[in-house]
């Protein structure tokens, strides 16, 4: 739902995303006990889930849809500036920035001539050098095969900041979609050939079909160059390089010039995220003949742009990422696109206004009082980490100390003064916007870590962990009713954002968080036996969710959704702990252990279209909602004691083949 590698607004990557479904808008009154112990997540969700139908131009839809509370509060705030009718400054660009978003008749009058320029760039690229002049000129603009992504710690010295190179230039979601067999990827891939070929086409080439042909057999290339999905977020292969140390390792991309235009100090290192596919891919720049990647620069910015262009590109557009991967019948709303392109470029601008108007100081004070509490739960609970020795125990304890939260909204918003928004000027807007943002990252690289910074928008629904800076963000996006809801009792907020919370806590102990220490530097802190140990304690839930059919013929990936299982897991049953902590866990009234696990079950409402269900499956890291629900709480001996259950009932697991993570 919310960002995860879709990147509706952040990308998740080596920071661990938690993309959490919230509550359904009316919560049931009753629930049987009985159904509890069948299914959870029916038993909280069932109701919602039998009178709920996905409207035509979703392809998902959820229990309570938090952008959408937060676009219609947003949308309000800019109403209320257009009544005041600014003439200058973050106000008048906000409401020109919007405006010519969703003016979609100025949009079909300029035709072809807003990407014209870019096209004619590409047209005149006539040399491999300036091949890496122009991916570098479109960084934060066009998702090159090797992009960069800014506003990071460094994993061996977190005090300094440094660009990530990440493969990428995928038009399909995944590489699987390219080199699997399955049906339902090969229809995808017909769907996107033709997709190619229609924006050729609209374009003016005079043999598309040809040219889409072109396109996808250079991107098949790049996809068997990709990292699989499951080990490409790896934070042990990443690599620090200096643009010489590339230009000997990953030679076929100029990286000196590619790397200087796209805004970086000349010689200044990046990390290489997945330093196989950079060698590959860059090999491939000098392989395959310039004029193929001149066709497939130009249908990826069509492709790109095409939200933006005249009808028919809009609706090629749709029918491919809409309908074919989506399962979509109809697309959004230009106003929605409008609002979530707005909030993507100037989030700060509008952030402010919001948190004076949804998001106390009060709200803020609560949850980090949460936090705090889960925190000093977790502490405790850490003498109890089966997998842990002595040594590692004392530095986890050591990770805790040192914890930060970030919570509502950042102490400094960004200043918007240097970008430039022209009224009716829709894609020029949107790619100076993009500009803008990635330019500001690409300028601190190499400078010292502010870790006041917020990598993530306040106005975002999610949240996720940082290991590098070992700290979690709560935006006030995520912290809203009936998710975090100030007037409810404390089970349901500990089962709620509690759990959230808990989640991102316990990344500091997986997989990944093993990778970096106390102060976020990338060092095993583990020893051999730890790692044995907690593999042993993984395998059991890899093959558990290995096992799970969610389409006909279509499982879960237990390696790539394993850490956020493992999270899953850690996170409620630490929450549990810290709400029984509380006082009102300390003396809760009947039924309420029943509250917190129906809380937590409802977050993850939701119902989608098997497309965008197979998406996920290759692509999202983490499992599907109702396993989300279920498999955790099976695993908790409070779950069953609060729901009484027995041999025989589907949600009962024996005690002692329980998982105890904590």
């Amino acid at each position: 739902m919310f960002s995860t590698l879709s990147l509706s607004r952040i990308p998740a990557l080596l920071v661990a995303v938690a993309t959490l479904a919230p509550f359904p808008a009316a919560a049931q009154t009753s629930v049987g006990t009985a159904l509890a112990r069948k299914d959870l997540y029916r038993a909280a969700n069932g109701a919602w889930l039998d009178a709920t139908v996905i409207p035509a131009d979703k392809s998902e839809v959820y229990g309570a849809d938090l952008p959408g509370t937060v676009n219609t509060r947003l949308r309000r705030i800019l109403d209320d500036l257009r009544t005041q009718a600014p003439a200058s400054g973050d106000g008048r660009k906000l409401i020109d920035f919007y405006d010519s978003q969703r003016d979609l008749d100025a949009i079909d009058r300029a035709g072809l001539a807003p990407v014209a320029p870019r096209l004619t760039q590409i047209e005149a690229i006539d040399t491999p050098q300036a091949l890496a002049r122009w991916q570098g000129q479109v960084q934060g603009v066009l998702k090159t095969p090797l992009w960069l992504w800014g506003g990071f710690a460094d994993f061996k010295d977190p005090g300094v900041n440094r660009v990530l190179v990440m493969q990428g230039g995928l038009g399909l979601p995944d590489c699987d979609y390219y080199l699997r067999d399955d049906a339902r990827l090969v229809a995808a891939r017909q769907a996107y050939l033709a997709y190619l070929a229609t924006l050729a086409q609209l374009a003016g080439d005079p043999r598309p079909q040809a040219a889409a042909q072109r396109v996808l057999a250079l991107e098949t290339r790049l996809a068997h160059a990709h990292v699989a999905a499951a080990d490409a977020m790896n934070p042990a292969l990443v690599a620090s390089r200096t643009p010489a140390q590339l230009d000997a390792g990953a030679p076929g991309l100029a990286w000196t010039s590619y790397l200087q235009h796209a805004g970086i100090r000349k010689g200044e290192a990046v990390n290489v995220v997945q330093p196989p596919a950079a060698a590959a891919i860059a090999g491939l720049m000098r392989e395959l003949p310039l004029a193929d990647w001149k066709l497939y620069f130009r249908l990826r910015t069509l492709d790109a742009s095409a939200p933006l262009l005249p009808a028919a590109f809009r609706a090629a557009h749709f029918a491919f990422h809409g309908r074919a991967l989506g399962g979509q019948s109809a697309p959004r709303s230009a106003d929605e696109r409008a609002l979530d392109t707005v909030t993507e470029s100037m989030g700060d601008a509008l952030g402010q206004a919001y948190m004076a108007r949804h998001f106390s100081a009060a709200q803020k004070a609560r949850v980090e009082g949460m936090v705090e509490r889960i925190r000093t739960t977790a502490a405790a609970a850490v003498a109890g980490i089966a997998w842990m020795g002595p040594d590692a125990r004392a530095e986890a304890l050591r990770k805790i100390a040192g914890m930060r939260a970030k919570v509502g909204y950042p102490a400094a918003w960004r200043d918007y003064g240097g970008l430039e928004i022209r009224p009716a000027d829709a894609l020029g807007n949107r790619e100076r916007a993009r500009r803008h943002a990635w330019l500001r990252l690409a300028a601190l690289s190499g400078s010292a870590m502010d870790r006041g910074s917020w990598a993530m928008s306040p106005l975002e629904p999610n949240a996720y962990y940082d290991p590098v800076l070992n700290e979690i963000n709560l935006p006030a996006g995520i912290l809203q009713a009936p998710f975090f809801d100030p007037e409810a009792d404390d089970a349901a907020n500990y089962g709620g954002i509690g759990v959230l919370i808990a989640h991102e806590i316990s990344h500091a102990f997986d997989a990944t968080g093993s990778q970096f220490d106390s102060r976020g530097m990338q060092r095993d802190w583990w020893s051999a036996a730890d790692h044995a140990a907690f593999e042993a304690f993984t395998a059991r839930m890899v093959a558990h969710f290995d096992a799970l059919e969610v389409l006909p013929g279509a499982r879960v990936n237990g390696k790539l959704t394993l850490s956020e299982n493992v999270a899953d897991l850690m996170g409620l049953q630490l929450a549990w702990r810290a709400w029984r902590g509380t006082a009102q866990g300390r003396a809760a009234a009947p039924g309420a252990e029943q509250g917190f696990f129906l809380a937590y079950a409802r977050q993850w409402a939701v119902k989608r279209r098997d497309e965008r269900t197979l998406q996920l499956l290759s692509t999202d890291p983490h499992a599907p909602a109702p396993l989300r629900a279920n498999v955790p709480a099976m695993q908790l001996d409070g779950f069953h004691e609060a729901f009484s259950t027995r041999p025989g009932d589907r949600m009962f697991v024996p005690a002692g083949d329980r998982l105890r993570a904590w």
